[in-house]
Parts: C-alpha cells; structure tokens; sequence
C-alpha cells in the first residue's frame, strides 16, 4: 500500500466513523426492500483502497443492523463544499457528515473552545479537554436538530508555504488562505496587520496552483490526501495546534432509525473510534516525515515564543464572541494538568 493511499484510508476511516475532520456531504436516506441508506460524501477522490475501506464498514454493519442500514459515499466533493454540507442537512437533503469545528460551531455555539490558540501543546492536553466539553456540547448539537456519533481530529496543524516564513511578520508580505468560516483566523490575521484571501477547501488546490495563495494550513494528512501538498515547498517542523471535527446526523434522519440499528451504529463508532484515533495520528506523523523525505523543506519558527504569545493573545480577544471566559478558563484548567515540563 503507498503512503498516500494510505493516508486516504485512514481519512475515510475515520469520517464514516465518526472519527473525522471537517469536511463532508450527504443526503436524505431512502427506505425500502433493502432498509435504510444514509447517504455520506468526502471531498477526497475515490480511490481503490479507500472504496474497499467503506464496503468493510458497511459490512460490518450489515452484520450488526441484519442487513437494514448502509451507507453510501459520495466521493470527491460531489455533494458541495463544507457550507452547503450543513446547509443541506438542515433542510433534510443530507444526512450526516464529518464537519469542521467552525461549521461545528453553528450548532454547538462555544465548541470552537477545542480549536482555541496555543491552549493545546499534546494530543493528552486535547483529549482531556474534550472528554470533559463535548457530553454537554453533545446534548446541545441534539437540542438544535443534530445527533452528534463522534469527536475527533486528524493532526496536527501546520502551514504549508511556497517560500520561507519564519516570523509572524512575514504574513503580510504573503497571501496567506483565509477559511471563510473561520473566526479565528480572521482575527489572526486582523491582529498581525496580515491580508487573508478566502477560499472555500474545495477552491484552495486550484488556488495554491494559480499562486492566488502561497500559505495554506492544514495537517500533513489532510494535504496530502487533498494534494495541497504539490503547490508548496515548505512545512512547519512542529504543530502549531491541532484540526478537529465531529461528525453529524439529522436528528429526525437519526430518530428514524430503529432502536436496535441506533444501539448497533453507536457501539461499532464506540468500538472502533480510538483505534482508528490513534492510527490517524499516527499517520499524520508518517505523512509529515514522508512530506519531508521526498523535498518538502522544513520551516522552523525564528522564536517560537512569538508565535505562543499571539495565540495567547489571540485566545483572551476571542473570550465573550466564540466562548465564555468560564469555558476558557475551564479548558485551560484541564489542560494545564497534561502539561509536558519542555513545552512553552
């Protein structure tokens, strides 16, 4: 199996389940001699191995449902980008998908908590914090229409760039990519005086070709199943954070289900969630290394400490617009206990 077919396994693992990051469509499930299909799209092309992924997922839970539910994939984006995801699901054309903590956020007001900046050095500061948030942010996603099977993320962030960045100042003499849903890096860009080019992910591989944009950021797993990876040069050696998700239903598409298939779909998520957790990560490490080995030049921050002290900085401004200071101050309790000596 080659690094990159591998690294889209792990991708679609863990999307379907619900594992995975933030970007998927979906649409409406159809009853009838063969049960229930919930339909799910990926924006990563279907590939040999990752179409074999989703046939043994769906066979295992032909085995556990007796037949009555699969799910059906629509690879590549076919569905739409990430907003018309959400934006379908609530007028019941799709069914689940694997969303992005901002598009999280218009369901689950302060959950953008576990992307706050420079809160997170180590996957144990993460998975602490978001064992003790997301039981309550997961009744909140129920009370506004959404069933939530599962958190997760798949990497660490870094910046992928087409020439040397080293500085923060560095910035503003780039085109940097602006995720349209993201808050926070709005404001990041705001607070460095830099100029943020948004682009929809569906929008940003055509945009690094076409130089519209010379720094994306991005997991070393999701740019090289997404191939952002091939308009760039450059890597930051460390993370600086890390990208997560949940993935969704409909309540009314999930209140559909019986009962027994509702049971069978939870406990094979709850089964299979933390292995595939940990190979995710860890895949994400093995696509940064081979990013690296085949030319990908590493970028090395000239003072780190810069960088922690605009997220900190960057973290209390966002205080009262995506979260509470009680939320805030709860997380980085949490947090502060995981705490490894060497780490800023």
């Amino acid at each position: 199996m080659s690094g990159k077919t591998a690294m889209l396994r792990g991708l679609v693992v863990v999307g379907l389940l619900a594992l995975m990051l933030g970007l998927v469509p979906a649409s409406a499930h159809t009853e009838g001699e063969a049960g229930v299909t919930l339909k799910v799209a990926v924006m990563i092309p279907r590939t040999p191995e990752a179409a074999n992924q989703a046939a043994r997922y769906n066979s295992r839970l032909a085995e556990m449902t007796g037949g009555n539910v699969k799910v059906r994939v629509y690879w590549g984006g076919a569905a739409g980008d990430d907003r018309d995801v959400l934006r379908k699901m609530r007028t019941g054309q799709m069914d689940g998908a694997p969303l992005s903590l901002e598009l999280v956020s218009n369901i689950v007001r302060q959950c953008l908590v576990l992307a706050s900046p420079a809160l997170f050095n180590n996957y144990r500061e993460l998975d602490a914090v978001r064992a003790a948030l997301t039981p309550d942010f997961d009744k909140e996603a129920y009370e506004n229409g959404f069933k939530v099977m599962g958190w997760g993320d798949i990497g660490r962030l870094r910046l992928f760039t087409k020439k040397p960045l080293t500085h923060i100042s560095d910035f503003k003499t780039m085109r940097p990519w602006l995720y349209p849903e993201s808050e926070m890096l709005k404001e990041f860009y705001k607070v460095i005086g830099a100029t943020g080019v948004p682009l929809s992910i569906a929008e940003v591989y055509g945009g690094l070709q076409t130089n519209m944009i010379d720094v994306i950021w991005a997991s070393a797993v999701l740019a090289a199943a997404l191939q952002w990876h091939t308009g760039t040069e450059y890597v930051t050696d460390r993370g600086l954070g890390f990208i997560g998700g949940a993935f969704v239903f409909r309540r009314t598409a999930w209140e559909g289900l019986p009962q027994n298939v509702q049971a069978s779909m939870t406990k094979l998520a709850q089964e299979e969630a933390p292995k595939q957790q940990i190979d995710m990560r860890k895949s994400d490490e093995r696509a940064y290394i081979k990013l690296v080995e085949r030319g990908h030049k590493k970028l090395i921050p000239a003072n780190i400490k810069e960088w922690w002290d605009t997220g900190h900085m960057l973290r209390k401004r966002l205080v009262g617009r995506i979260y509470t200071k009680e939320l805030l101050e709860k997380a980085e309790q949490i947090a502060a206990k995981y705490k490894e000596a060497d780490e800023l």
